[in-house]
């Protein structure tokens, strides 16, 4: 195993990595593809040197303290900055790998930003902004209270947060599944045929926009959140109880919607043909 010990900047190249894990607490990670040797850069550190090892393929950027199996699922990433004084803990991770390499990145606050991701991306941070774009194959991203945004994602998405809002632009998605508490769920994107969308909160405001030409099965359910669409859908109002549904689109393949939330509101948006993709505007 090969293994660093970094207290200042570093910038180094590795061969023969197939997966990335980065375990940090403040600061910034920022992932690029490329079709040359991976390379990594530590810079900005405080308050405590940074691990890198390499092993069995497998690059792992973190602390030496935060190498426990499993140590950050067992304690909640909110709890992490009153422990051991992590919240002092700052380190700007610059990556450059190759764009099906699959990665895992958890945070406490620093912000993520990737591009061209194309295997398994998994992200989890408690309060660190997330910012992706043209993120492939199957993308798990959980936060706390961060901003998550995806320009063009394909393949499969899923979300959750307690309060922190997601926006995704553009894209085209087989598989959407988003569930906030009170954050916002705003979404422009193409579906796949027979794909299947799924986005759920409490309080949180749901927008989704699709192309004009969609084909899909859409059932919206509420408490007391107010139900839109921009298609024609079968509304349904009981004390408590609130739900559109109906098929939409001429396709012999449709895809489903679901979406429930208890006092959120929710709208489903019809994309003019030739319009480009945006996120939709909350209320």
């Amino acid at each position: 195993m090969a293994r660093w010990t970094i207290d200042k900047p570093l910038t180094h190249t590795l061969d023969g990595i197939v997966a990335l894990r980065v375990r940090i607490i403040g600061g910034h990670v920022n992932i690029l593809p490329t079709d040359d040797p991976v390379t990594f850069e530590i810079s900005d550190i405080t308050g405590g040197p940074v691990l890198a090892t390499q092993e069995a393929g497998i690059l792992t950027i973190t602390y030496e303290d935060l190498t426990g199996q499993g140590l950050l699922d067992r304690l909640k990433p909110i709890q992490l900055n009153g422990y051991k004084g992590m919240g002092g803990r700052k380190a700007t991770v610059n990556l450059r790998l190759p764009a099906g390499c699959p990665v895992e990145v958890n945070t406490v606050s620093a912000a993520v930003v990737a591009a061209g991701l194309r295997a398994r991306t998994s992200i989890r941070t408690a309060s660190g902004e997330i910012t992706l774009d043209d993120a492939s194959g199957t993308t798990e991203i959980s936060t706390a209270t961060g901003q998550t945004s995806l320009r063009n994602p394909s393949g499969t998405l899923s979300f959750s947060s307690v309060n922190g809002p997601l926006a995704v632009a553009g894209g085209r998605l087989s598989g959407f599944d988003a569930k906030s508490a009170s954050g916002q769920i705003l979404a422009d994107t193409d579906l796949a045929p027979s794909g299947r969308v799924r986005l759920n909160t409490v309080s949180g405001e749901i927008a989704l926009r699709v192309p004009a030409e969609t084909s899909a099965a859409v059932e919206m359910h509420s408490v007391t959140g107010k139900l839109d669409s921009d298609f024609s859908l079968d509304r349904r109002e009981a004390p408590a109880r609130k739900a559109l549904s109906g098929k939409i689109g001429p396709g012999v393949d449709p895809a489903t919607i679901s979406t429930r939330t208890v006092s959120g509101r929710t709208a489903l948006l019809r994309r003019a043909p030739e319009a480009p993709a945006a996120i939709p505007e909350g209320a």
